[in-house]
């Protein structure tokens, strides 16, 4: 059976079928495994007809195309591949591969399924031989053609040494009497069992050619059916010999028109001459003889008589002929091996040879395929370590712009509150400039010196009611036209004059609170020009245009117009 395992350690045990001819087939493979989890993967199911070839088999046809593999558990909780067929089985065996695929791994093996349990008949007990009682001289000659003694035996006995020929040469007469005597005397017994139904048949050990040919329905002869089943198996024998049939081989059964192909002298002749082939190669590989045989060839050498009366004593051993299993006795394990001689050893060497370089093929062929697979599984870590390379350097990528995100974030945080800051800053440098300067510009008036000269509020202030002195006699004049006087203008003295006019008298010199006001908007209103605000220079000028003295409205006025 070949199997071929993959690189892990799960396998396939023997067998078992369930069920029996005639019945659908039912069979249980167990899974040998060490790890559970190979179980989960595993697939089943039947070869593809290039392995069927490749190993040496014919396609899957009929109810082996048909199989199906399913995975279950057995009575015990084993795992198992259960293979069942949906039509009943009508061969007795069947033969196919099976195919396990469990994901790390591949596994190939081959099954043959034995429906029908073969029937092991053993041998009868053969009579003992004994040599027939001649006159002196006699000599027993082996017959001409026993075709069918010999091709039912497929591992026959070694043959004894050919006795010497005497002198003088027997009468036809006693020939002819002594030789249908030893045929009777060596055709066993007829066996009866079951005739073969046409199917095919298992070689099982102890069987022949001939007993199998005789199981058969042919309506042809015993020697045509032996033909007919050779040229059907020619791999079941072994140098195309019919008496060398393989134990183990299956026959197929051929039809009655392949049975009767040849007429029955033909077949004969063919018999006749595997035979004689069959004892040319026996006689080339010469056989241990026994001590006793040796020594009955030299009695009937020197023409001794053999008792044949049961009072007599004993029977003589070298005339007893049996039929043992092989391997019984050391005179007996050189006709196990069949196929040793000069024809069969080439012919066994060379089906070996066939066989394993089959084995060779299927091993090499697989081993390319794992050599396939490990390439494959090569490339594929080759394309992971690429994969995960790529998605390392993008993982940094992302990072570094994270981080250069978030400084940015920082500054463009910091930057907003800065400017708050300086702007405050700004505008209190401003605030405390312009209080700086208003305090400047306030006038500061001096107390009023006393001084001997009247001012001139006091020339034009009214007459006082003080007593009149007597009017004196004057000669009246004329009278002098009215001259208008405009009342001086008092403006505010400049910050840098603060020198007393020469005409001021010493007297405190009041302004009033309009026109203090109105002074107060001017200096106002020209701190607002020096910081830009011109809509509230405007708005001050024009208060005082309304509302200020004729000096301030003037000068009010004029700035507007310079601002326009």
């Amino acid at each position: 059976m070949f199997a071929s395992f993959g690189a892990s350690a799960l396998g396939l045990g023997q067998i078992e079928v369930k069920s029996k001819i005639g019945q659908p087939l039912v069979a249980e493979i167990p899974i040998v495994t060490s790890d559970p989890s190979e179980l989960e993967q595993l697939q089943a199911g039947l070869a593809s007809p290039e392995t069927f070839s490749r190993i040496g088999l014919r396609p899957p046809i009929g109810i082996i195309a048909d199989l199906q593999f399913t995975q279950a558990l057995d009575a015990r909780g084993n795992p198992i591949i259960r293979v069942t067929s949906t039509q009943p089985v009508g061969e007795p065996l069947l033969t196919f591969l099976v195919e396990v695929d469990w994901g790390q791994g591949r596994l190939v093996r081959e099954y043959s399924a034995l429906v029908d349990t073969p029937r092991t008949v053993s041998a009868p007990l053969q009579p003992d031989i004994s040599a027939p009682t001649v006159e002196a001289p006699a000599i027993i000659e082996r017959p001409a053609e026993p075709s069918e003694t010999v091709a039912a035996e497929t591992q026959p006995e070694p043959e004894p040494a050919p006795a010497e020929t005497p002198t003088g040469e027997p009468t036809p007469q006693e020939t002819q009497a002594i030789a249908p005597q030893q045929q009777a005397a060596i055709a066993p017994a007829p066996v009866s069992r079951p005739a073969l139904d046409g199917s095919d048949y298992e070689v099982r050990g102890g069987d022949t050619l001939s007993a199998i040919a005789a199981r058969v329905g042919s309506p042809g002869t015993l020697d045509q059916t032996m033909i007919a089943l050779l040229r059907a198996n020619p791999d079941a024998f072994i140098g195309g010999n019919i008496n060398r049939l393989k134990a183990g081989a299956v026959l197929r059964m051929p039809g009655d028109t392949a049975m009767t192909e040849l007429d029955a002298q033909q077949a004969s002749a063919i018999v006749h001459s595997q035979i004689q082939e069959w004892r040319a190669s026996r006689r080339a590989s010469p056989q241990p003889v026994d001590a006793d045989v040796a020594s009955a060839s030299a009695a009937a050498t020197n023409n001794k008589q053999v008792s044949t009366s049961k009072s007599a004593g004993p029977r003589v051993a070298d005339a007893r002929l049996e039929i043992v299993p092989p391997g019984a006795s050391d005179a007996t394990k050189a006709g196990t091996q069949s196929g040793i001689s000069a024809g069969g050893e080439g012919a066994m060497l060379q089906q070996e040879l066939t066989t394993t370089k089959e084995t060779l093929a299927a091993r090499e062929a697989e081993t390319e395929e794992l050599k396939g697979r490990v390439a494959e599984l090569e490339k594929l870590q080759q394309q992971q370590q690429q994969l995960i390379a790529m998605k390392d350097s993008e993982l940094a990528a992302a990072q570094q712009r994270l981080a250069d995100t978030q400084k940015q974030q920082t500054q463009a945080s910091v930057l907003p509150w800065m400017l708050g800051v300086g702007g405050a800053l700004l505008i209190g440098a401003l605030v405390a400039w312009f209080l700086r300067r208003r305090d400047a510009s306030v006038p500061k008036f001096r107390a009023p010196v006393a001084s001997a000269a009247p001012s001139i509020a006091d020339a034009f202030a009214p007459a006082r009611n003080v007593e009149a002195e007597p009017a004196r006699s004057v000669e009246p004049e004329p009278a002098a036209e009215p001259v208008a006087v405009e009342p001086a203008l008092v403006r505010a003295p400049e910050p840098p004059a603060k020198s007393v006019p020469a005409w001021h008298n010493g007297g405190a010199v009041r302004l009033d609170p309009a026109t203090q006001a109105a002074h107060e908007r001017l200096e106002l209103a020209r701190a607002y020009l020096d910081l830009g605000d011109l809509a509230g220079a405007r708005q001050l000028l024009g208060e005082v245009v309304i509302n200020g003295d004729h000096a301030a409205r003037q000068q009010a006025s004029r700035m507007l117009r310079e601002l326009e």
